[in-house]
């Protein structure tokens, strides 16, 4: 028997994806610059290549999501002192109402997702989720070839 966890993790990810992105289009936004805001509002002024690596997405993708931030007035592109050729980024004031109503939305998302488990339930599927995506960190990805 095949293990079906890839299958419904992707499945489950897709449809929240979705749902996210159905409730945050009045405001304008998307699950992907959602996520940009919030690995950017943890790590202020990184690198935007660096943001890219932590958000495992090709660079040039990224650029196109800062380009429509930036002109939203919620992220602003800074020269690296260091690097010429490269950017930092800043997340602007403007951002945190935005990022308020975002996360309203996810919570919500993630309720209805959830909703058929218990309480304890969960807590359980978080924290073991959050043990998944720590051990896979921690390991170098591996060639199935």
């Amino acid at each position: 028997m095949h293990s079906k966890f890839g299958f419904l993790s992707y499945e489950i990810s897709h449809v929240i994806r979705q749902r996210f992105n159905k409730a945050a289009e009045p405001i304008g936004f998307t699950h992907a610059q959602w996520r940009a805001l919030v690995h950017l509002s943890e790590n202020e002024n990184c690198r935007q290549i660096d943001l890219a690596e932590t958000l495992e997405i090709k660079p040039i993708t990224l650029a196109r999501q800062i380009d429509l931030l930036e002109d939203s007035g919620l992220v602003r592109r800074n020269k690296d002192n260091e690097d010429r050729r490269a950017y930092r980024l800043e997340l602007m004031p403007k951002a945190q109402p935005i990022m308020q109503k975002l996360w309203k939305i996810a919570d919500a998302v993630e309720a209805e997702v959830l909703g058929t488990l218990t309480r304890q339930e969960q807590k359980q599927m978080t924290a073991l989720l959050e043990r998944i995506k720590t051990g896979l960190s921690a390991k170098p990805v591996k060639d199935t070839n």
